[in-house]
């Protein structure tokens, strides 16, 4: 399984998102999320890897716009 990564930062939080080569083409969208300030694992969320990105980058921001959503409604 080959894995690209960025880690992004967004109000107190770290963003940890990647994108997963599948088997059929196409790569699937994951984010693990930690609070800055005590390094707080609040999750990883995998996305359903019947959603298949046509490439890592659009994998990778779809992860991205999940997560500062996550955080301006969680955080």
């Amino acid at each position: 399984m080959i894995k690209a990564e960025k880690i992004f930062a967004n109000q107190g939080y770290l963003l940890r998102c990647t994108a997963v080569s599948l088997d059929k083409g196409g790569f699937h969208a994951q984010v693990q999320i930690t609070r800055f300030s005590d390094k707080a694992d609040m999750g990883t969320t995998r996305f359903t890897p019947e959603v298949a990105y046509s490439t890592r980058a659009i994998a990778i921001e779809h992860a991205r716009a999940w997560s500062v959503d996550w955080v301006k409604n969680n955080g």
